[in-house]
C-alpha cells in the first residue's frame, strides 16, 4: 500500500487511553485484593473439572466409507487430541512453508536514512547488545538513537559511551517520560528520517535484518522480524519453546484467516508515514506492541513479516521473571481487549468488529488450553494414553525442526533436549494468563513487572 493510501485512524487510540485511565486509577485494598485469590482458584478448579467432565462424555462417531463406514464411540477426550494434532500439524505446515519460502531475499544496503530507535531503562548492563550489533549492519544509512528515561544514570551514561560514535546519538526523555511507547514517540518526533526502526536494549539484530527490512518496504508499510529468546538453563529454554509455539505456531492460521499480522515495538521496521497514520505507540498502554498491532489492522496497514534474520533476546533467568512477565502481558492483552470491545460499539469497518474477537481469543484461549490438561488425564485414567502422545509429538516435532532450523543457521548454538518441555508450555503460560485476567479484572492499578536483564 503506497504511502498516499494511509489514512489516521486515532479513534482506537483515543479509546485505548480512555480505558487505561479508569485501569489505572487506584484500587483500595479493601474486599477487592481479598477475592481475587479465591477467584483465580475458582476459575482454575472450574476449568479442570469442566474439562475432565467434557472428556469423559461418550461420542458416536460415524466412519467414512473407505474405513468400513461403521459408527464407533470414544472418548471426547479423544476427539480433543484428533483436533489439538490436526490444528497443530496444519499451522506447522503454514509455519514451515513460510520458513522455507521466505529466506534472506535481496538486500538494500544504501538509501533513504533508518532511525533505529532503542528505548533503555535500568538495562545498561544489556544495552551494547543492541547497539554494537545495530552499528554492525550491512545497512549503510543507519542512525542509532538511543533513548534513555531521567534519572536512570546508569544508562545515561553507557549510552554516552556509545554517542563517541557519530551514528549514534544520546536522547533523554524529558518529554514523554515513563514508558518505552513515549521513549519511541520522542524519538520519531526528534528525528525526520523516511525509516523508523525499533529494536529492545537487549537484542543481537541479524546484520541482515535492516538492509532486507528496507527492500521489503518497496511492497508493504510494517515489516516485523523474529526474535529468538536464547536457551541456557531451564527457565530459557522454556521462553525459547514457548515462543516457537505460541509466538511462531499459533499465530500462522490466524493470520492466514483474518490477515492480522502483529507489528510490535521490537525488531520492527516501518515508513514513517505507516507510524504517524495510527498515532504511535499508546504510552498509557501496558503492552504498547499489541494495542499497536491492532491499531495498524484496523488502520489498514500492510504489515509483512519477516523469519530470516531474526534477532536473539535475552530470555526470562528466573521463574519468578517468567511468571511475572507473562503476567504483564497477559494483563495488558486483557487491557487492549476492554478497549477493543468498547470501540467496536461504533465501528469503522469489519476489522474494527473482528479485532475484539482475535484479541479475545489471546485472552480467553488460556481457558482452553488449561481445559486440556484434565482431558489427556481421562485418556490416562481410561487406560489409552497413548492417544495424548499425538499432540505433544506434533508440538515436540515442530519445535526440533524450529530449533534446527535456528541452529543451522547459527543463531543458537547446540541443539540440547529441551524440545521434550514443549507440551508442558501450554498449561504453565495458561495459568499465568487466568492469573493476569483476574488482577486485571479486581486489583490492577497501573504497575507493571520488569525483569532482570544483563548478560
Amino acid at each position: 500500500m503506497p504511502p498516499s493510501a494511509l489514512h489516521p485512524t486515532h479513534s482506537i487510540r483515543d479509546r485505548l487511553q480512555q480505558v487505561s485511565r479508569l485501569a489505572r486509577r487506584s484500587l483500595p485494598v479493601s474486599p477487592r485484593d481479598a477475592v481475587e485469590v479465591p477467584v483465580f482458584g475458582l476459575v482454575v478448579v472450574a476449568v479442570l473439572v469442566t474439562g475432565y467432565l467434557q472428556g469423559t462424555l461418550s461420542m458416536v462417531v460415524a466412519l467414512p466409507a473407505v474405513l468400513g463406514g461403521h459408527s464407533v464411540v470414544v472418548l471426547q477426550a479423544v476427539i480433543a487430541c484428533l483436533s489439538l494434532s490436526g490444528l497443530f500439524a496444519l499451522s506447522a505446515v503454514v509455519l514451515f512453508g513460510q520458513v522455507v519460502s521466505g529466506g534472506v531475499g535481496r538486500l538494500r544496503t544504501a538509501g533513504s536514512t533508518v532511525t533505529a530507535v532503542v528505548p533503555v531503562h535500568r538495562d545498561a548492563a544489556a544495552l551494547h547488545r543492541s547497539v554494537e550489533s545495530l552499528l554492525e549492519s550491512r545497512y549503510e544509512d543507519l542512525r542509532v538513537v538511543i533513548v534513555a528515561e531521567p534519572g536512570d544514570e546508569a544508562s545515561i551514561g553507557r549510552a554516552r559511551e556509545f554517542a563517541a560514535d557519530d551514528r549514534v546519538e544520546l536522547l533523554v526523555n524529558t518529554r514523554y517520560p515513563g514508558s518505552k511507547a513515549g521513549a519511541v514517540n520522542y524519538a520519531a518526533e526528534e528525528t525526520d528520517s523516511e525509516y523508523l526502526a525499533v529494536f529492545d536494549a537487549d537484542e543481537r539484530v541479524d546484520s541482515r535484518f535492516v538492509p532486507r527490512a528496507v527492500a521489503e518496504l518497496d511492497d508493504c508499510d510494517v515489516v516485523q522480524g523474529r526474535t529468538i529468546p536464547e536457551p541456557g538453563g531451564l527457565v530459557e529454554t522454556v521462553a525459547y519453546y514457548e515462543s516457537v509455539v505460541l509466538g511462531d505456531l499459533s499465530q500462522r492460521l490466524l493470520t492466514a484467516v483474518t490477515d492480522f499480522t502483529v507489528a510490535a515495538s521490537r525488531t520492527v521496521v516501518m515508513r514513517r508515514t505507516a507510524f504517524e497514520a495510527v498515532g504511535g505507540y499508546d504510552p498509557e498502554m501496558l503492552t504498547e506492541d499489541y494495542a499497536f498491532a491492532f491499531a495498524c489492522y484496523e488502520g489498514g496497514l500492510d504489515v509483512t513479516e519477516q523469519f530470516a534474520c531474526a534477532s536473539t533476546i535475552e530470555a526470562a533467568h528466573s521463574l519468578t521473571d517468567w511468571w511475572g512477565q507473562r503476567k504483564r502481558w497477559m494483563t495488558g492483552y486483557a487491557q487492549v481487549l476492554h478497549a477493543l470491545v468498547a470501540d467496536c460499539t461504533a465501528p469503522r469497518n469489519y476489522r474494527t468488529l473482528v479485532s475484539p474477537v482475535i484479541c479475545a481469543g489471546s485472552v480467553l484461549g488460556n481457558l482452553f488450553m488449561l481445559s486440556l490438561v484434565p482431558k489427556m488425564a481421562v485418556l490416562v485414567v481410561n487406560g489409552v494414553a497413548n492417544w495424548v502422545l499425538l499432540p505433544a509429538l506434533t508440538l515436540v516435532g515442530t519445535a526440533m525442526a524450529m530449533r534446527a532450523y535456528d541452529t543451522r543457521g547459527g543463531r543458537l548454538g547446540g541443539f540440547g533436549v529441551g524440545y521434550v518441555v514443549t507440551p508442558a508450555v501450554l498449561p504453565l503460560y495458561s495459568l499465568a494468563g487466568i492469573k493476569a485476567v483476574v488482577e486485571y479484572l479486581f486489583s490492577w492499578n497501573g504497575e507493571w513487572y520488569s525483569v532482570t536483564k544483563g548478560a
